[in-house]
């Protein structure tokens, strides 16, 4: 079958001894980096010497630009994982000393508690509000109501907004209680009946505010999908008159770093209600309910009669669904080339782990622009955008020259470090997927939970080298459009640009993502390299030819050229390619950049296009007669295809049935994305019994968003 395959070229290709040494980034552990630290800006990294031991550290800078954060992450000694939330702590406990723009809840890091008319009447609202979330039952938020006249009962006069909790990210809520301020004396019976976290008797105080309960109110939540302003103070859009608008806001001609977005409104239809009602009749309100995934949760009582809270508690149980830990941008001194990328965790059933990585030659990853007097824009510095006024800034660029997107996100499995294998011999591990040499990168890890169980990793460790193969390569293939789903013939070409400090190199290894059939030249600067003393090596879905090394100005822009054959199954497919040094200890590969590498082709690229549409299920060959006879000849069935266009694991099941038509055997199922497979039956039953002669028909299927089936005849003889 084919598939990624994990190479350690010393031992593997050719046939040295592993060589302990080289150079290591490591995060968390117990030998690496503090998670926490390197937040901060405190990081390493380390060469180690031929015997395991350190050689010597480099510290790691950070960009100005970039900076790491956490949400919602608890640090458990080396470990990193979702942040799990305790059900006896009220998570809606106030910062009593927070300042007049918002109220901090700081056992959520980064939650804070509004109302939806901020700029308007935050000040006065704030500091009352804030007496229902300070943990002192003798103070409450009070509300008066002022009865119109001549206006039936309970139409008049009424603070009505909302006050709304923003957590930052989903967090596991399943319970919300709130209460008037109560007697100790008179209200004993029914404080001592509040199910725990029960209150003490004693924290309260000696008057009894009983009849001011909230009897009108509605709350509202809503997930980590929906995306609000950042508040209502933002808003910038005047109506006639010079109204504020404080719902909307506004942007300039060109769209803005704020988008179109709105604040949270009363009743927001964005927002599902969890609880509505007109006729509460119960002074201790406790909702409990199924534990649902919360960032907003909003309040909002109706303005009817006078009422108040002493104290709004939020409980919760589990674990955050989502956690997010990100490096700032860290600063590597030099451009360095990146190896493999490898961690240790577990990630249960129910959850996972996706790690990211995006590298560049700037401390920047934006670009950012303003328009001048004649309204033409033109770059500006950070410094000079951080100057203007946020409601008129525009969005930032991303640098794309200099900085790559982040990548896909890596395979967990595949970059599992392997405790069987020599740590110092890289065996394990996935080649890391941003380009380089770069000078910066950053790493970015999401922890997906469910409520109750977690993900967590405890090191992940970047392979590095700090000593250049070449200054530059670039590269392309031809051609870059194919006719069909045959092998094709390719052509190769890397120009490297050597320097004299550059360590040079002797292999290529190219991405082909199914086996090719054949290489049938390499050539050095337009001469033959002699395949029998640099025998090529095909792999499962790339392949690795050798030549004499190239190495010093001396080798420079001598272009290295290889023809091979390969079938191309995904539209746009990328033929990475890289080289390194059989001589390196750590096998660290350079990665080849896209580029004009010889005149002779047009492409530049290195991606294929192949034909539009059609079946993902093709080329499907089965012999007419097979013989499992037991004389060692012809003994399986092999069922050979091919899936083009499968970007995602899908199942593929092989069924063999009698001409009237009952089922006879059902292969395992397998799971593949694009590639040549084949598939054996030993002429067995599910009872394990060889087959009679006959005639028999297979069935090849593919589940993907559409089922793909291919069927067919062949004969059993003996």
């Amino acid at each position: 079958m084919a598939g990624i395959v994990l190479l350690c070229f010393c031992s593997v290709l050719l046939g040295a001894a592993p060589v302990l040494g080289g150079t290591e980034y490591r995060l968390g552990g117990p030998d690496g980096n503090p998670w926490q630290a390197i937040l901060a800006g405190e990081s390493v990294y380390q060469a180690f010497a031929a015997d395991g031991q350190v050689e010597r550290q480099v510290s790691v800078g950070i960009a100005p630009f970039g900076a790491g954060a956490d949400t919602l992450i608890d640090f458990s000694g080396t470990s990193i994982q979702p942040r799990l939330i305790d059900p006896s702590v009220n998570i809606a406990q106030a910062d009593v000393e927070a300042g007049r723009a918002t109220i901090p809840l700081p056992y959520i890091p980064g939650s804070r508690v509004l109302n939806n008319n901020s700029c308007w009447s935050w000040g006065n609202m704030q500091p009352s509000i804030k007496l229902m979330l300070d943990g002192d039952p003798t103070t409450a938020a009070f509300r008066t109501f002022v009865q119109r006249v001549g206006a039936p009962p309970g139409v008049g006069y009424g603070w009505s907004n909302s006050v709304i909790f923003d957590f930052g990210t989903g967090v596991p809520i399943n319970r919300i209680r709130f209460y008037p301020r109560l007697s100790r004396r008179e209200d004993r019976p029914l404080i001592e009946t509040m199910r725990p976290p029960t209150p003490a008797v004693e924290t309260f105080g000696e008057d009894s505010f009983l009849d001011n309960f909230l009897a009108w109110y509605e709350i509202r939540t809503g997930d980590n999908s929906i995306v609000f302003a950042n508040d209502s103070c933002n808003a910038n859009d005047y109506g006639s008159g010079g109204a504020r608008n404080r719902n909307v806001v506004a942007t300039s001609k060109r769209r803005t770093v704020l988008g179109d977005l709105t604040w949270v409104r009363n009743g927001d239809p964005r927002l599902t209600v969890l609880k509505t009602t007109r006729e509460n009749l119960d002074p201790v309100v406790d909702l409990r309910f199924p534990i649902r995934s919360v960032r907003w949760l909003t309040l909002r009582a109706f303005p009817l009669r006078d009422y108040e809270i002493a104290e709004f508690e939020i409980y919760g149980d589990g674990y955050v669904q989502e956690a997010t830990y990100l490096t700032p941008i860290l600063d590597f001194g030099q451009a360095v080339t990146w190896g493999k990328i490898r961690w240790e965790g577990e990630v249960p059933a129910g959850t996972r782990i996706e790690i990211r990585t995006r590298t560049g030659h700037t401390p920047d990853p934006l670009l950012y622009f303003a328009p001048n007097i004649n309204d033409d824009l033109i770059p500006i510095t950070r410094a000079q955008y951080d100057a203007i006024d946020i409601a008129v800034q525009l969005l930032p660029i991303y640098d794309a020259d200099h900085w790559s997107f982040w990548s896909s996100p890596y395979e967990f499995a595949a970059g599992q470090r392997n405790p069987n294998q020599s740590a110092s011999a890289w065996e394990d591990g996935i080649l890391l997927l941003s380009p380089g040499p770069s000078r910066y990168i950053q790493i970015a890890i999401k922890l997906f939970a469910d409520f109750h169980v977690a993900p967590h990793i405890d090191q992940l460790t970047l392979q590095l080298s700090e000593i250049l193969s070449a200054q530059a390569l670039v590269g392309e293939i031809w051609p870059i459009e194919v006719a069909s789903f045959e092998p094709t013939p390719f052509t190769y070409v890397v120009l490297p640009t050597l320097s004299d400090d550059n360590a040079g190199f002797d292999r290529l290894e190219i991405l082909t993502h199914v086996q090719a059939h054949a290489v049938r030249e390499v050539r050095i600067d337009g001469q033959p390299v002699d395949l029998e003393q640099f025998v090529p090596h095909l792999l499962d879905d790339r392949l690795i030819v050798s030549f004499p090394p190239l190495t010093g100005s001396a080798d420079s822009f001598k272009q290295v050229e290889v023809d091979f054959d390969v079938p191309v199954l995904r539209f746009g497919t990328e033929f990475s390619g890289w080289v390194f040094s059989s001589t390196d200890p750590d096998q660290i590969r350079q990665r080849i950049d896209p580029g004009n590498a010889t005149f002779r082709f047009a492409g530049d690229l290195l991606a294929v296009n192949t034909p539009v549409g059609g079946d993902l299920l093709v080329d499907v060959r089965v012999p007419e007669v097979f013989t499992p006879n037991g004389d060692g000849i012809n003994e399986t069935l092999t069922i050979a295809y091919k899936l083009r266009e499968v970007t995602a694991d899908r199942p593929v099941q092989v069924r063999i049935y009698d001409l009237a038509g009952r089922l006879v055997a059902h292969l395992p199922v397998f799971k593949a994305r694009s590639g040549v497979f084949i598939q054996e039956w030993h002429g067995r039953d599910g009872q394990d019994a060889l087959v009679q002669p006959g005639t028999y028909i297979y069935e090849l299927t593919l589940d993907s968003e559409e089922q793909y089936t291919q069927r067919g005849v062949f004969a059993v003889a003996y």
